[in-house]
């Protein structure tokens, strides 16, 4: 009966948060402009240790599960491919990494009629591993030496027949074809072009046609380049599977040449399919460049990152789609066994590890939102500088100008004033030639190290002139979004993003900018503040008449999550939340995977919120005093319609390190402070633990939302005890406007 009533709710709750998804696409509709909206949502094993679900990008057991989930996105798929196409590659690293993409037609038709992918084929006979517990020992099945016996010549002989069949249909097809090529080291290989000239050439000596496959190669640092197709010469290279999976090795191989248009792609995979079931080819792995852009496809890859794996949306066309897809990837990962969200020990809900980012454009570079009102990223920019929670309060943990997505203020201030200048000119002049655009904002929307991917709002892909064909998209990422626990939040985040975009679209205003200063650390590390800049930001949209509708809305302002505890003190309440804190890099060191940050996160910041009756009167504040370890620290007092708030953030040292920048810093644990009314005569002592207060160790990680809830408020113990007097006075060093810091005094 429980069950049945929940899913009830469940549904309802679904009901209610799509129809105000489609009241959202109505009113960004009647804006006149076409924005598309994609994301990257990352998953990890929660329940794992092992390095590649936490720290590194590649993992036998994490390509495993990736397999599973691209399994499952192509089911959900209807007339889909499975490419394995190149992947990305990072400093350090020999080759690319794995990569599985689901691409498919925007209009229903199917891309592709030829043999499936042997994974797919694995997963439907169930020789996939398919659950957690079975995964460690399939993966080290899969990868065993000599596990079965694979018929080299006859996959050989198949991928020969193959070639023949295929070079017969494209001579067919009107195409020019070369088969008299040198011998390389993998695979037989064939060129064809549309016109026969362009095939007169000395191939012996040409180095390009007996290339390796692209994937078992380093990325030069230009990029990957197909030179043979720049030419107008296309490369087409089959053989043997190359994979260390048993379930790869008895599979043909083909590797595709890059193509500028869909048209010419598709004519070359249909071709291929057809040729492949007429040889009778059992399956296929499709692996080489990745497929054209196109505003006709839709291309979803999934990805490894450090610690988590990342699913590379296709770009949604309205809300509701892009509802549907979140729903469908968060099902399938909770069936592969793979989480949007982590316990720790102690109760903290911390993120995947992986983010969020959410894309904006349009179907079409040119069509992009951000070209057709050149002012609109100026004043996007602008907007997030002026409002700090759609910076910090659905970020990751770490945050700041050491982070991943640092704020434009946060990283000089001269870099600040040339940005004022740039928003101030590109206002000014409005509409101008994309790369303009790119080009005056690029150097100020980057990180204090000049990474220009590692920002709040990255433009590597809005028209970047140095990468003409995947960095000129009209995209603009939003980096500052940790990774929802559901989908419905994602949805929530997603609306909140695009309806700011979709207004700020109408509007002319004059750009200004906030130089908060010491500001933006302190009030803005604070959970009530974030808050209260948030409801200004959903107050302005629905004033504009871009209603947040609430069952939006209340996913927005919920703060469930970062409650440590909460306890009546008397007449009033006590609510312990964590706040933001600014880690700072200690230095950079190298590892496998190439130089990576060391973050200092030894220091913490809660937010104490003391809740007084509705009754009382602001001058009533005084009745009530905080001590902090001896000292008098005084509440910062915000006075609410129908209710007095009383705040302090408070910062101190969780544990001690050896690579720490505070070195003669003792750790606090607990952190004790005592609540006191005069007028009543009583007082409450508070102990946060950081651990399991008796310091015994925790039966594993929580196993769910509820019981890690049941450890943060179990590390909270509050007792009365006899009224204390006034504490000392704190030094001024330790005290700013909203905060405390323990490690000064």
């Amino acid at each position: 009966m429980e069950e049945r009533r929940q899913m009830q709710i469940d549904t309802d709750v679904d009901a209610r948060l799509k129809e105000a998804l489609r009241i959202h696409d109505r009113l960004v509709a009647e804006t006149g402009i076409d924005l598309w909206l994609g994301a990257e949502p990352t998953f990890t094993d929660r329940h794992s240790n092992d390095p590649h679900w936490q720290t590194t990008a590649l993992g036998c057991g994490k390509e495993a599960k990736a397999r599973q989930f691209a399994c499952r996105i192509a089911n959900q798929t209807p007339g889909c491919v499975i490419l394995r196409t190149l992947g990305r590659q990072y400093p350090g690293e020999s080759t690319p990494r794995w990569n599985f993409g689901i691409f498919s037609r925007r209009d229903g038709r199917p891309v592709w009629s030829g043999p499936t992918d042997p994974m797919v084929v694995h997963q439907i006979n169930g020789t996939g591993c398919t659950t957690a517990d079975s995964e460690r020992d399939r993966t080290e099945e899969l990868l065993r030496d000599g596990a079965s016996d694979i018929d080299e010549v006859g996959v050989k002989e198949l991928a020969d027949r193959l070639r023949l069949q295929l070079a017969k249909d494209l001579i067919g097809a009107g195409f020019a074809v070369e088969m008299n090529l040198p011998d390389a080291s993998w695979g037989v290989r064939l060129l064809f072009a549309d016109d026969s000239e362009r095939l007169q050439s000395d191939w012996e000596s040409d180095p390009a046609v007996t290339r390796p496959p692209i994937q078992s190669q380093a990325i030069p640092v230009t990029g990957a380049t197909d030179e043979l197709a720049a030419r107008g010469v296309f490369l087409v290279s089959i053989g043997l599977a190359e994979s260390s999976y048993i379930e790869d090795q008895a599979s043909i191989q083909v590797e595709l040449p890059d193509f500028d248009h869909f048209e010419h792609w598709q004519i070359l995979m249909d071709l291929l399919g057809t040729a492949a079931n007429r040889c009778g080819v059992p399956s296929m792995i499709l692996t080489g460049f990745p497929p054209p852009v196109s505003k006709k496809v839709s291309f979803t890859t999934v990805t490894p990152d450090p610690g988590v794996i990342e699913v590379n949306m296709a770009p949604c066309r309205d809300l509701v789609s892009f509802y549907q897809v979140q729903q469908q990837l968060h099902y399938a990962a909770n069936e592969i066994g793979v989480s949007s969200y982590k316990l720790l020990f102690n109760g903290e809900v911390v993120d995947s590890g992986g983010g969020q980012h959410l894309t904006f454009g349009g179907p079409t570079a040119e069509s992009s939102p951000f070209f057709q009102r050149p002012r609109l990223l100026p004043s996007l920019v602008a907007y997030l500088n002026r409002h700090p929670a759609l910076s910090y309060w659905f970020a990751v943990r770490s945050v700041g100008s050491c982070g991943q997505q640092p704020r434009s203020d946060e990283v000089s201030p001269e870099s600040f004033d040339g940005l004022a200048v740039s928003l101030d000119r590109l206002f000014i002049v409005g509409r101008m030639e994309p790369g303009l655009i790119w080009s005056s904002l690029r150097q100020f929307l980057c990180d204090r190290f000049g990474n220009t991917h590692r920002c709040e709002v990255n433009i590597e892909k809005l028209w970047n002139v140095n990468s003409p064909t995947r960095g000129c998209l009209g995209l603009v990422e939003l980096r500052a979004f940790r990774m929802t626990r559901t989908a419905e939040d994602a949805a929530a985040i997603a609306a909140l993003m695009r309806t700011l975009v979709a207004w700020l679209s109408t509007r002319v205003d004059e750009i200004k900018l906030v130089e908060w200063g010491s500001r933006l650390h302190d009030r803005f590390s604070l959970p009530y503040y974030l808050l209260r800049d948030l409801d200004t930001v959903i107050a302005e949209l629905n004033a504009g008449g871009f209603v947040i509708e609430d069952p939006i809305a209340e996913r927005l302002t919920d703060d469930a999550p970062i409650v440590i505890g909460k306890h009546d003190l008397g007449p009033a309440t006590i609510k312990i939340r964590q706040a933001i804190e600014f880690w700072p890099v200690i230095g950079s060191e190298n590892g496998e995977e190439g130089t990576f940050r060391m973050m200092d996160s030894s220091t913490q910041r809660v937010e104490l919120m003391l809740e007084l009756p509705e009754s009382t009167r602001v001058s009533d504040h005084a009745d009530w005093s905080l001590e902090i370890r001896g000292f008098d620290v005084p509440w910062v007092v915000e006075e609410e319609p129908r209710q007095v708030v009383l705040l302090r953030g408070v910062r101190y040292k969780t544990f001690d390190s050896e690579t720490t920048v505070t070195p003669l810093v003792k750790a606090i644990d607990p952190m004790e402070f005592i609540v006191t009314n005069r007028s009543m005569h009583r007082s409450w002592r508070i102990r946060l633990y950081n651990w399991e207060p008796n310091q015994l160790p925790y039966d594993g990680l929580p196993s769910d939302l509820e019981v890690a809830q049941n450890r943060r408020e179990e590390r909270v113990l509050v007792d009365e005890i006899d009224e204390v007097p006034i504490g000392k006075p704190i030094r001024t060093s330790a005290i700013t406007e909203h905060c405390v810091d323990l490690r000064r005094v």
